[in-house]
C-alpha cells in the first residue's frame, strides 16, 4: 500500500494556546482513527513548544489522507499554517514502537 508523509507546521512561532484548547479532541480523534497511521510525532522549537506535527500514513491514495486530515481537530481549528502531503517510500526503520500515553 502506498505511504504518505504529512508535514504540518504551525503559524509562527507556534500555536500552543490554540493547540491546548483542542488537544483532548485531537488525541481522541487520532487514537480512534489510527488504523492508517504508521508513525506520528510532534515538531518542537528550541523552547520545547510544539510547532508542528508529522504523520506517516499507509493509505490507498492521497485523497484518503486528505479526508482524514479534513476531520482532524487541529486542522479544523486552524492550528497549522501549512500542511504538505507527499508520497514517500521508507527504506530504513530503526525506531522502537512507542504507544501514545494518554492522560485521563
Amino acid at each position: 500500500m502506498p505511504q504518505f508523509l504529512v508535514f504540518a507546521t504551525d503559524h509562527p512561532p507556534h500555536s500552543m494556546p490554540l493547540r491546548d484548547s483542542v488537544r483532548a479532541e485531537h488525541r481522541a480523534y487520532v487514537l480512534e482513527n489510527d488504523d492508517r497511521i504508521m508513525l506520528a510525532g510532534l515538531i518542537a522549537d528550541d523552547d520545547g513548544n510544539q510547532c508542528g506535527s508529522v504523520y506517516s500514513f499507509s493509505a490507498a491514495n492521497i485523497d484518503e489522507v486528505k479526508a482524514w486530515l479534513a476531520a482532524e481537530p487541529f486542522v479544523k481549528a486552524g492550528v497549522y499554517a501549512d500542511i504538505q502531503v507527499v508520497r514517500w517510500s521508507p527504506k530504513l526503520n530503526r525506531l522502537n514502537p512507542v504507544e501514545w500515553a494518554v492522560s485521563k
